[in-house]
């Protein structure tokens, strides 16, 4: 494996954080002292704001722990401590060294496998609902705490890092130690930022993250501006409404999953793993992305299909069951391990249904003296479903008449919510003595809109009883669904 010892100083302590000078804002940066909807902030990026804010509360809490900042100033393998507040503080000791894994990755290299939306402090990650008062006095300092509403997507990296104990971790034949270290700085993350911040006084924090966050963006904070790093663009925030889908409100409360894009993917984050992952004889658990997985639309009985990352850490082989699937993954490997859905529930319109997995991990050698002997991870899965198709079908008669009103066959229809027209055709045609494309007859059928037109001209007589003629006619529209 090549060294990619790239530094990601998005930190950490609140002791670094006020050592270091403040750096200029990333590409994409907003003044602070420009005036918009949202205070600082320019009507787009004031939309795409509120529209993070809604899309946070789906996101849930990440699994892994990350320490994010795109200032690059970090070092993998530097040992950390983690207070109760869930607060990382940098150690000077080195807990991991990097070496080289034995198999090569699986996979496309560069494809966005991590997608995340929701709140930091100082850089860290928190829960949506996490309590701000214990934060203001996290660190060295605490006048001041930068709260950031953050979107962030990692790319997959062909070449991920690996890491083993250092000189300097103490193993006293079960555990592993060295000081106040908890966990170490470990893989970097490569992709890109989208974030909303700014810096507050810690007399000011007080209730929930979000709840804290979406309050100064609807009062029209000043202080909030827009950074972005690695180019990253974020569609669909606009159409979010982050109301909880039912079958009954369709799409109306079912957004559509994000769509995330890096162009230029640089260095901003690191995973943080627990120093008990080098130590001799661990099982640390393994890497698997998305956590989310977003199955898009799928209609009913059709069977989805994605592709889970499975990144092995360990330095042994090991078996992954999926439901009634198994695959084998090599010591320190990586595998794309597929994952179907076939979801059920034939309603008209687009319904969103949630469920979860859950990968097993267990060594291919049963009998590896490994704490612990298994690992599990589980996976949310999303879905947008519903009946595939719509048809709308009406015979139309004119009846048969010396001067028939032909306008009573005009029929103009739409498709409904949640479904794009697929065809519009008329079946059976009839009409008075000749074929519907003779003397003088015109029967259509034509797309209008996100619907059909029908309509049906003919010949008329001038004596009543001397001549009949009418127009008949099977009007078909056929909707696809696609879910708005």
């Amino acid at each position: 494996m090549a060294s990619r010892w790239w530094s990601v100083g998005m930190f950490l302590g609140a002791g670094l954080l006020a050592a270091c000078p403040a750096g200029k804002p990333a590409d994409g940066a907003v003044s602070a002292d420009r005036v918009g909807p949202c205070g600082g902030l320019e009507s787009s990026s004031c939309h795409k704001a509120e529209g993070m804010v809604k899309a946070a509360s789906g996101f849930g809490n990440v699994r892994h722990e990350y320490l994010i900042d795109p200032a690059s100033a970090m070092e993998p393998g530097r040992c950390v401590t983690r207070n109760e507040q869930g607060a990382y503080e940098i150690l000077p000791a080195r807990c991991a060294e990097g070496k080289a894994a034995p198999a090569a990755a699986s996979g496309e290299a560069g494809k966005v496998d991590f997608t995340y939306v929701g709140i930091s402090v100082d850089h860290h990650l928190v829960s949506a609902d996490a309590d701000l008062v214990p934060w203001a006095s996290v660190g060295a300092s605490a006048a001041e705490k930068k709260i950031s509403l953050v979107a962030m997507a990692f790319v997959r990296d062909q070449d991920p890092q690996f890491f083993a104990a250092s000189a300097e971790v103490a193993f006293d034949g079960k555990q592993c130690a060295q000081g106040r270290a908890t966990h170490f700085v470990g893989a970097v993350k490569v992709g890109g930022m989208l974030a909303y911040e700014m810096r507050v006084r810690g007399a000011e924090l007080r209730g929930g993250a979000l709840s804290f966050f979406k309050a100064r963006l609807a009062a029209g904070d000043k202080r909030i501006t827009q950074t972005v790093v690695g180019g990253l663009e974020v569609e669909g925030l606009e159409g979010v409404t982050g109301t909880p889908a039912t079958p009954e409100q369709g799409a109306a409360g079912a957004d559509k999953p994000l769509t995330f894009r890096v162009k230029n993917p640089v260095p901003v984050a690191y995973a943080v793993y627990p120093l008990a992952d080098v130590c001799k004889f661990a099982f640390p658990a393994p890497e698997v992305s998305p956590e989310l997985v977003e199955f898009g639309d799928v209609p009913s009985g059709q069977a989805g299909q994605r592709l889970l990352h499975v990144v092995n850490r360990a330095n042994l082989d090991v078996r992954a069951d999926l439901g009634t699937q198994s695959f084998s993954i090599p010591a320190q490997g990586s595998l794309d391990v597929p994952v179907s859905w076939t979801p059920t529930g034939g309603g008209l319109g687009c319904e969103r249904q949630e469920r979860q997995e859950t990968l097993i991990f267990t060594p291919k050698d049963g009998s590896a003296p490994v704490l612990p002997k298994t690992q599990s991870v589980r996976i949310t899965e999303r879905v947008r479903t519903g009946k595939e198709t719509f048809t709308r079908q009406e015979h139309v008669d004119t009846g048969v008449f010396t001067r028939p009103d032909y306008a009573q066959a005009t029929r103009q229809w739409e498709c409904p919510a949640d479904y794009a027209l697929r065809s519009c055709r008329t079946e059976s045609l009839q009409c008075g003595d000749a074929s519907c494309t003779e003397k003088g007859y015109a029967v259509n059928a034509s797309p209008e809109g996100n619907g059909c037109k029908f309509t049906c001209n003919g010949p008329k007589g001038l004596i009543p009883g001397l001549s009949s003629y009418f127009c008949r006619f099977d009007a078909v529209m056929e909707c696809a669904l696609r879910c708005r």
